[in-house]
C-alpha cells in the first residue's frame, strides 16, 4: 500500500471527525478504558521524555504530563492537523506546559534516540506500513526504552468481524492483527523482552497491548 496515500486517507478521516470525536459513545465507552489500560502500565517517571503516537485529541497525552508534573516533555503526534487543533484547545485551558502537539507521520518521526517510552493507542489498525512504524518507533527510542501499543484483537472472532467490516467501509482502516502477528512485528523491529496481554473488555471488546524494550 501506498504510504502517503493511506496517510491521507487517515487524516482525511480524522479530520472530519475531529469537531464531534471526544462525544462519541465509542470514544467514551472503549478508547478511554483502553487507553486508561495502557497509561497503567507506563512507569512514568519525573523527567521521561514520552511520545504518544496517534494522540487524536489528546486526552492520553495530558494525562502523562499532569503524571510528570511538569518535568520531562510529552509530545502528541497525529496524522489529522483538526485533531491536533482539537488537542491545542485543550491545552490551552490547562497550565500545563511540557506537552507538545505535532502533525505527522509515524512513518517519518525523526526523534532518533529522544524518548523513554512510545505508547499507541487505537492506531495501530490505521498504520499502512506497520513494518516501517515500528522501525520508526525503535529508532526514537532511547536505549532501554520501552513501547506499548494497544489495539483490538483478531484473536476473538468478533474483533475479525470488526477489522473486516473497517476493512470494507473505511479507507483509513487498514487491518489489525493476532496476538501472534504483533509479536512478530515487534520482534523483526529488533525489540526484546516482549510481551502481548490478551484481554476482553467486555462480551464484545477484546483487545490487546503489546510491549516491548529496545
Amino acid at each position: 500500500m501506498d504510504r502517503e496515500r493511506q496517510d491521507k486517507h487517515v487524516a482525511d478521516e480524522f479530520d472530519r471527525q475531529a469537531g464531534h470525536y471526544d462525544d462519541s459513545l465509542t470514544v467514551s465507552s472503549f478508547q478511554r478504558r483502553t487507553q486508561a489500560l495502557v497509561v497503567g502500565q507506563m512507569r512514568v517517571e519525573k523527567g521521561m521524555h514520552i511520545l504518544d503516537l496517534g494522540c487524536g485529541t489528546g486526552t492520553a497525552t495530558i494525562e502523562i504530563a499532569s503524571k510528570l508534573e511538569g518535568t520531562g516533555k510529552v509530545v502528541g503526534l497525529d496524522l489529522s492537523e483538526k485533531m491536533i487543533k482539537q488537542a491545542e484547545r485543550k491545552l490551552a485551558e490547562l497550565e500545563c506546559t511540557n506537552v507538545a502537539f505535532v502533525v505527522g507521520s509515524g512513518t517519518e518521526l525523526g526523534y532518533d534516540g529522544c524518548f523513554d517510552c512510545v505508547i499507541s493507542t487505537n492506531a495501530f489498525h490505521h498504520f499502512g506500513d506497520k513494518e516501517g512504524v515500528f522501525s520508526q518507533v525503535w529508532r526514537s527510542l532511547k536505549p532501554g526504552g520501552i513501547f506499548l501499543v494497544q489495539d483490538i484483537c483478531d484473536d476473538f472472532i468478533l474483533m475479525k468481524v470488526v477489522d473486516l467490516a473497517g476493512k470494507l467501509g473505511e479507507r483509513a482502516h487498514v487491518g489489525s492483527t493476532t496476538s501472534q502477528g504483533l509479536r512478530q512485528l515487534l520482534a523483526a523491529a529488533g525489540f526484546s523482552q516482549i510481551e502481548v496481554e490478551v484481554t476482553k473488555l467486555n462480551w464484545f471488546w477484546g483487545i490487546m497491548i503489546g510491549k516491548g524494550a529496545k
